[in-house]
């Protein structure tokens, strides 16, 4: 028999809540609370379960979420507080240094999106990408290096 990874549960949960604030983020340029309250609930509930439970865990992911909030004021609103709540939805979820991961590849992507948009595609400087389809892109970079190595 076959061993499935405890952790698929786990994936599935943050990646569909990432797919539906990656879509909103899109169509609406707004990411809902309620589906981060019901993430950090189902991942919580999971570690609860799996007796993985880490205060240090979801500590560091407040911590992330917090400075996310300060450059988000510091920038005049570049970064948004949905922006840093789904960082601290993946942090809770993956721990602190799968979350850097995350969040360095994510900017790598928002970064080269708009060299391409604003060097190929002729938009101006200061146009607004959303950034929580590149948080779920580098999501799955995350989830396809687990389950299919080179």
């Amino acid at each position: 028999m076959i061993g499935i990874d405890k952790n698929i549960l786990l994936y599935i949960i943050l990646g569909a809540g990432l797919v539906i604030c990656a879509i909103t983020d899109l169509k609406n340029k707004v990411i809902y609370l309620p589906v981060i309250i019901s993430e950090l609930l189902l991942i919580s509930g999971f570690h609860i379960w799996h007796k993985s439970f880490s205060l240090m865990s979801f500590a560091g992911a407040a911590i992330v979420c917090v400075l996310f909030i300060a450059a988000g004021f510091a920038s005049g609103g570049q970064i948004g507080i949905g922006d840093a709540l789904l960082f601290a939805v993946t942090g809770s979820g993956l721990g602190i240094m799968v979350n850097m991961f995350i969040i360095m590849l994510s900017f790598i992507l928002a970064f080269c999106a708009a060299v391409f948009l604003v060097f190929v595609k002729h938009k101006s400087r200061n146009f607004c990408i959303p950034l929580a389809p590149f948080v779920l892109s580098a999501f799955a970079i995350y989830i396809a290096g687990i389950y299919c190595p080179l």
